[in-house]
């Protein structure tokens, strides 16, 4: 009866498939910090637990700049 919605970002992540969410949080990292190389960025995704994806995008989504 009572469904929860699900957040748009939530969503959004839900529909990348691992290598999507991947590349995205390697993106992500890179822009954050670019003094990284494009590997270093994507040695750090690939570590990255669970719910980093999902700050870094609110972050960036949600950023003034």
């Amino acid at each position: 009866m009572f469904r929860s919605k699900q957040s748009p970002i939530d969503s959004f992540l839900s529909s990348l498939d691992y290598w999507q969410e991947l590349n995205l949080l390697t993106v992500l990292i890179k822009s954050q910090h670019p003094e990284l190389s494009l590997s270093e960025a994507k040695r750090e995704a690939v570590l990255a637990d669970d719910d980093e994806l999902r700050l870094e995008l609110d972050e960036a989504l949600n950023s003034p700049i």
